[in-house]
């Protein structure tokens, strides 16, 4: 687009889709509609994944390239960094303790994605595992967790929240391998999500 900085292409499209679902995400939890912003959320986790996947499907130079990265990783710190803290006080944690889990699992996920950054400038072909759990993998494990917590109503879920923030601050940035996802996994995580969406909008109404 003549006269305006960035590069606007099909990659750009859906990362800025993910980002939107994320700031409605936060939105919807700030409204107090928690149920509505998890399937936010969820939406946000998709996006993430299969805007590389369209980024591969088009020939970029190098400019592109180096632009779809350093984009993608700042809305992954806003989706995946800051809206799970909103999404979480939503549904409850909102302590001093709270606060200081939140502020270790912000620091965790950004320095995470600060070396994926420098990973990906350094190697010349794309390795078949990631070194740490990505953070976009937030969006499948936090909405699973909440959903195993529709299951016991009347009584707090907080503990294993406080749990899952804590084992997903630790895996962000302990350098264990994690396979990539390809093939058949890319459809298994969109069914996966479309089943957690259902269920949601089911126990909204």
């Amino acid at each position: 687009m003549k006269g305006f900085i960035g590069v606007y292409n099909a990659p750009y499209l859906v990362t800025m889709l993910g980002l939107f679902s994320a700031v409605s995400c936060c939105f919807l939890s700030f409204g107090g509609q928690k149920e509505l912003a998890v399937i936010a959320f969820i939406f946000a986790g998709l996006f993430d994944l299969f805007d590389g996947v369209v980024a591969r499907l088009k020939e970029r130079n190098e400019k592109e390239a180096a632009f779809g990265l350093y984009i993608d990783s700042v809305v992954d710190a806003i989706s995946f960094g800051l809206t799970p803290v909103t999404l979480l006080m939503a549904w409850g944690l909102k302590s001093v303790m709270d606060l200081i889990l939140f502020c270790i699992y912000c620091l965790c996920a950004t320095t995470r994605l600060a070396y994926f950054n420098v990973l990906q400038q350094s190697q010349k072909t794309s390795p078949s595992h990631y070194r740490g759990l990505p953070v976009t993998y937030s969006a499948l494990i936090i909405p699973l967790v909440l959903t195993v917590g529709l299951f016991f109503r009347g009584s707090s879920f907080t503990w294993p929240l406080r749990i899952t923030v804590v084992l997903l601050s630790f895996f962000f940035v302990y350098d264990v391998p994690v396979k990539k996802p390809k093939g058949v996994f890319y459809i298994i995580f969109p069914l996966l999500g479309l089943v957690l969406v259902t269920i949601w909008l089911l126990h909204a109404e």
